[in-house]
């Protein structure tokens, strides 16, 4: 890809302060270090005036076409001579590998939440004194349109400001002098807010003898171990690849689905690094092998998506169960947020973090996960849970001072992470000593008190974080007309109920029914309304109980399960749950996930169809709101999205069946597997074959291509 054109920036840095020569709208200041000598008081001389040079306006870069954005894959490994921000306070810094400025690799830095200014990248350069130093770098990020971004690079206390920029590359280039007693400067990359698929490539300090000083300054030297590096799985169609480690010489590769070869072809691994190209294969789910030059070889499976911008926006309405206390969980804030999720659903016991009355030291493992699920834009529903032996003998609590307790627990957690809603125990109801071995019992008076200690603690400096209530194993409907009757109702922010009923687990459609029901008992035993959750329901692909189901059918009702409790008014719903929690296929707890257990050879968690489902979901709502049923034809389920630009999700469970939309424009027909069609209205209409398989029906935009 072409450089855009350059932009000059000029740094002298005087001996009592720092001149500032500001050129092309990009201004870089060169300051003295602290460290550096008081300079000695000059008493009456008329200093000479500083040549200050002519402004040279910086161009703008001209938007990039979607079909031309880079075709950069994120590559997990560590760049040699820099050192990258703790991800629990940055989402991504790595390197990437495609479409560099020099090379085949630049450093990539994705930020989408940023509370203070925070250096992301950084190595140190040495430097000699008083000398004149030519810097330059290539910054660019994931907009087609030229944007201003939150970031700028500091040499030294030299700031370089970033222009507006789009997804090719501009150099930025700054004149600075290295002042008296200065041996060593650090390079910087600094984010002071929100950046998305930051690129910065071929940094350089070049002095008088045309040396460059900044190590490893195109980022060409990564450690990374043998295998596919790509972080996630679940790829942009139009710039899709796999990032790979390798031994040099030819790679081959292919891909192929439901058992044939849809595309092949080789690399050459040059340095132990390649990239294997996969932005011409068109949407879907696929296996993927790779063989080495050493005749080794690796299969991954991987989901293609189209959707515009480097990730798909996360969707606050759903989120995935994780279990981030087991090892398998590590690291998954990245998977979560590839899949558009918007919050994760975890437990934070309660015996762990509070081993000394009212004291709160919490686990590394929630420490670490949920701070970067906060990195990642993925907010938290903790579940406090579940007894104490500090407190009632570790018996769901009833006692006032176990209460207590509890409530002040439940704030605890609200302090200290960044909680999107707090669940009030999980599966009070389910019978069994784990959840509710108390001298109360399970009935609804019991669960009351636990209700009001959370709310007594939690509503003052956190008023703003819902308290969801039930969470019952199956529905429950008799359970919540009792909790209602209780005046629970006042102290709560949403219901949750986890729907694994058979009459639903075979047929999710049944969830409309229930979710009218429930609406109907809140009216009339509590005389108001608070949101429905769904906070865990899924499938298992495990057949030890003979429940499961196949992956397909798996991934199948997700978009099924999904779009009926969103089409009926459900606000928020949670998959159980993201990870297959054991790595035996049959085994029925352990195979509820949508993404496999990790694999020697693959950084990225392993995703299953239902992951893929997932994704192309999110991605086909795009954030659509107002849900409602829609009335497309005998036998049809339909549920549409958005109020003038509306996408329609359609399926029917007694064979095909014909659906007939009303539209002026041309739609583009998605399958569950991302198979597309575009159809042209007729007399103001489209019709179309359903079956079980779901369909997304959205207008077809300018961008389409």
């Amino acid at each position: 890809m072409p450089l855009a054109p350059r932009t000059r920036n000029i740094v002298i840095a005087a001996s009592a302060a720092a001149v500032v020569l500001i050129g092309g709208g990009i201004t870089a200041t060169a300051l003295l270090m602290q460290d550096a000598p008081e300079p000695e008081p000059t008493p009456t001389a008329t200093p000479s005036p500083t040549p200050t040079p002519t402004p040279t306006p910086t161009p703008t870069p001209e938007p990039v076409p979607s079909a031309d954005l880079p075709a950069s894959t994120p590559f997990h490994g560590a760049i040699e001579a820099w050192s990258g921000a703790d991800p629990t306070r940055i989402a991504s810094v790595m390197p990437q590998i495609g479409a560099a400025a020099h090379g085949q690799m630049a450093a990539y830095i994705d930020a989408p939440v940023v509370s203070e200014p925070i250096v992301a990248l950084q190595t140190t350069a040495q430097v000699t004194a008083g000398d004149d130093y030519a810097f330059t770098a290539q910054v660019r990020h994931s907009a087609r349109e030229p944007e201003e971004v939150a970031a700028a690079i500091l040499v030294g206390d030299a700031r370089i400001e970033i222009p507006e920029i789009n997804a090719d590359w501009t150099e930025l280039e700054a004149d600075i002098t290295i002042p008296d007693g200065v041996t060593e400067v650090s390079v910087q990359i600094l984010v002071e807010a929100p950046v998305e698929a930051l690129g910065i490539d071929h940094v350089s300090l070049t002095g008088p003898d045309g040396e460059n000083v900044v190590v490893n300054g195109s980022f060409e030297q990564v450690d990374a171990e043998w295998g596919i590096r790509n972080d996630v799985l679940i790829l942009r169609e139009q710039t899709a690849g796999l990032a790979v480690s390798l031994p040099d010489g030819e790679a081959s590769w292919n891909l192929s689905r439901s058992g044939e070869v849809v595309a092949d072809g080789t690399i050459d691994v040059d340095g132990g690094m390649g990239r294997i190209p996969l932005d011409d294969v068109q949407q879907g789910f696929y296996s993927a092998q790779v063989t080495d030059s050493s005749g080794s070889s690796i299969q991954a499976p991987l989901g293609i998506v189209a959707f515009d911008g480097a990730h798909i926006e996360q969707d606050a309405r759903l989120g995935a169960a994780t279990h981030v206390d087991q090892t398998w969980y590590r690291d998954s804030a990245s998977t979560l947020r590839a899949l558009g999720f918007g919050s994760a659903r975890n437990d934070v016991l309660w015996d762990q973090n509070e081993t000394t009355p009212g004291q709160y030291a919490f686990s590394e493992h929630y420490e670490t996960e949920f701070d970067k699920f906060s990195a990642n834009g993925v907010g938290l529903l903790g579940i406090v849970n579940y007894g104490n032996p500090l407190y009632d003998g570790g018996r769901t609590p009833t006692s006032p001072e176990a209460l207590d307790a509890y409530g002040r627990y439940a704030n605890a957690i609200a302090e200290r992470f960044d909680v999107d809603a707090l669940q009030v125990f999980n599966e009070f109801k389910h019978p069994g000593e784990r959840f509710t071995d108390s001298g109360c019992g399970t009935e609804p008076h019991c669960y009351l008190p636990m209700i009001e200690a959370v709310e007594r603690h939690v509503d003052g400096a956190h008023a703003d974080i819902p308290i969801v209530v039930g969470a019952t194993a199956l529905v429950q409907a008799d359970w919540f007309a009792g909790l209602w009757d209780t005046g629970a109702i006042n102290h709560s922010d949403a219901m949750s109920f986890h729907p694994y009923d058979p009459w639903i687990y075979q047929r999710p459609e049944n969830l409309a029914g229930v979710i009218r029901d429930a609406n109907t008992t809140m009216d009339e035993r509590a005389g108001s309304r608070i949101p429905i959750w769904i906070t865990e329901f899924g499938w298992t692909t495990g057949a030890e109980l003979g429940q499961q189901v196949s992956y397909d059918v798996q991934a199948e009702r997700l978009i099924r399960a999904q779009i009926t409790a969103l089409g009926s008014g459900v606000e928020k719903f949670f998959w159980y749950d993201l990870v297959n929690d054991s790595p035996d296929p049959n085994q029925h707890e352990g195979n509820f996930g949508m993404f496999e257990q990790r694999r020697s050879g693959i950084v990225a968690l392993p995703p299953k169809p239902a992951a893929y489902a997932q994704a192309l979901l999110i991605a086909a709502l795009d954030g659509r709101e107002e849900p409602e049923r829609a009335d497309v034809g005998d036998d049809v389920f339909a549920y549409r999205f958005g109020g003038d630009d509306p996408v329609h999700v359609v399926w029917s469970l007694d064979g095909d069946r014909e659906a007939t939309i009303e539209t002026d424009t041309p739609v583009i027909v998605t399958s569950a597997w991302g198979h597309t069609d575009e159809l042209t209205p007729d007399d103001g209409s489209v019709t179309l074959t359903v079956s079980a398989t779901p369909l997304f029906v959205s207008p077809v935009g300018e961008d389409s291509e």
